[in-house]
């Protein structure tokens, strides 16, 4: 593995993510003031190469009293089954990146000011629904289901995408490759000749960004700890013993405050309610130049009550700064009949968290370190929507933004 540079004395006792260039999706705005539209992804059921980019109406889920409508904004062409996507951000744009598939490992990218569909560089290895990170300008993808032999998750299984100098497409005049990164530790990176014949299962089960830092963690059942990846210094750390407890993406809402889906108590799957998560990154301050402090993750949890036994499967969106909504999926059918086409059905919960100062004053106080069974109630300002969707069938949702 790769060891980390020293680091200076400069570099302070803990992280803040104000230290570092904040992305044009930022969550510091007001609740009150949000009006950017929610962008769904959604496959056909009878055809899961074929994706779609939905929009479901800003002024409605900013708080409007107005029932969200669901619209078709574009189809994805030269997509893949098997795709994972994300919002990317940058100086130059904003864009819906898809990534990853089948063995042609293709990039695509939507503009939805444009609405002009890009052909992005493949992979260096395919990828089947790698996960996939925005930050900096920069999309990171590792592979969800990291494999020692071919043809699909193998070798690189870390890369990343640069949109700093606007869209990474030939269509663009640009032509930017995928960068390979040094794998997380505990990939199957150096086995013996009876472990490669029998290699461990590992897939990545939850991960975040604090900071200039990506957190990952296995599966629950893999107990390994969380590392790090710092995105300036391109190296991996340990930062603390025990995984990370909750399931999927941790959505920032502003500072050092995420929402996710916990862990269910005694439990290995994703509980149906959400967290709030107060996390950061500490570096020991050193006495002497040469001393390199490990950086070591403080996390606690708060509990959502209002979302108890709300939620199928982790689909966050953040909505501003001390706002995110969930999303529920349902279906209704069109006609009785077997081959019936499902309606497409989507409700949206929007929770807006109304004691932040408290929840921040707690984290901050040398009390909470001894008392972590003393933690604050989230509360949360609760609204939600279903959305008409007239004329959508056989859809599956499976990715969420706002932009």
């Amino acid at each position: 593995m790769k060891m980390a540079p020293k680091r200076k004395p400069s570099d302070g006792v803990e992280e803040s993510p104000d230290k570092f260039a904040k992305p044009l999706n930022d969550t510091t705005e007001s609740s009150s003031e949000f009006a950017k539209p929610v962008y769904l992804v959604a496959a056909r059921e009878d055809d899961p190469a074929a994706y779609s980019v939905l929009n479901v109406d800003a002024t409605a889920v900013a708080g409007g009293d107005e029932r969200p409508h669901i619209h078709t904004v574009a189809e994805l062409p030269r997509a893949e089954p098997g795709m994972s996507f994300v919002a990317a951000h940058s100086k130059h744009g904003s864009w819906i990146v898809g990534v990853g598939g089948g063995l042609r490992a293709g990039t695509i990218i939507f503009d939805p000011r444009t609405l002009k569909t890009f052909q992005g560089p493949r992979l260096g290895y395919p990828k089947h629904k790698p996960v996939l990170i925005s930050h900096g300008g920069e999309v990171y993808a590792i592979s969800g289901y990291p494999r020692v032999v071919r043809p699909i998750d193998y070798e690189p299984w870390f890369e990343s995408l640069s949109f700093n100098k606007g869209v990474p497409s030939k269509e663009c005049g640009l032509w930017v490759s995928w960068s390979q990164l040094p794998p997380p530790p505990f990939f199957p990176c150096f086995l013996d000749p009876y472990e490669f014949r029998n290699p461990p299962e590992i897939s990545v089960s939850s991960y975040a960004v604090v900071g200039s830092y990506i957190l990952l963690s296995p599966q629950p059942e893999l107990v390994v700890g969380t590392y790090a990846f710092h995105m300036v210094n391109k190296t991996w750390e340990k930062i603390h013993d025990k995984n990370l407890t909750f399931v999927g993406q941790a959505m920032p809402l502003g500072g050092s405050l995420f929402a996710a889906c916990p862990i269910a108590n005694n439990s290995i799957t994703a509980s149906a309610s959400a967290s709030v998560f107060h996390m950061s990154i500490k570096v020991p301050s050193s006495t002497t130049v040469a001393a390199v402090g490990t950086p070591s993750l403080s996390i606690q949890e708060f509990k959502v009550v209002a979302s108890e036994d709300k939620i199928s499967r982790p689909l966050f969106c953040s909505l501003g700064k001390d706002s995110f909504c969930f999303i529920r999926l349902g279906s209704s059918c069109r006609r009785k009949s077997r081959k019936a086409l499902q309606r497409l059905r989507v409700s949206l919960t929007e929770l807006s968290i109304e004691n932040t100062e408290t929840i921040m004053t707690h984290c901050q106080s040398q009390d909470a370190k001894a008392n972590k069974d003393l933690l604050v109630a989230v509360q949360v300002k609760e609204q939600s929507h279903t959305c008409k969707s007239d004329g959508l069938f056989g859809m599956s949702v499976v990715a969420a933004f706002s932009m």
